[in-house]
């Protein structure tokens, strides 16, 4: 059932964004999830399947998500608008452990191998954004 919702998910951004940018963005999961999946096996030496990977990916994303909307409640619970000093610390830690939270869940790895994953994957990511947005 969940397949259903991830493709209808794609057909409504296929349909809103343009041609370019929605094979940009098919490319970069494509890529990004290789890189989640080689640096598995050159890590952990753990074999894990493009699916798996994408679901890690998907997992991770949607773990920050809920951290962000629970640091957004508690922002307008409380009115703290600005996060400084320990505080700022603390919820970049959070976003980390919940980033990591979603390798090490889907994929059965250790905490530590998930964090090499998890910034390898980062990096790769971004650089490919990068890479692509100037493409655009």
């Amino acid at each position: 059932m969940h397949y259903l919702l991830f493709i209808g998910a794609f057909l409504f951004f296929a349909f809103i964004a343009p041609l370019k940018v929605t094979l940009a963005t098919c490319a970069m999961l494509l890529i990004v999830t290789a890189v989640i999946r080689f640096t598995t096996r050159a890590v952990a030496g753990v074999e894990s399947s493009y699916g798996e990977a994408a679901k890690a990916m998907g997992l991770s994303f949607f773990f920050v998500v809920i951290a962000f909307f629970v640091l957004l409640s508690f922002s307008t619970g409380t009115g703290v608008t600005q996060f400084t000093g320990l505080a700022g610390y603390l919820v970049f830690v959070a976003f980390l452990l919940s980033y990591v939270l979603g390798f090490k869940l889907s994929l059965g790895l250790s905490l530590g191998v998930s964090a090499i994953v998890a910034v390898i994957s980062t990096v790769a990511s971004t650089a490919l954004f990068l890479a692509f947005r100037s493409l655009a």
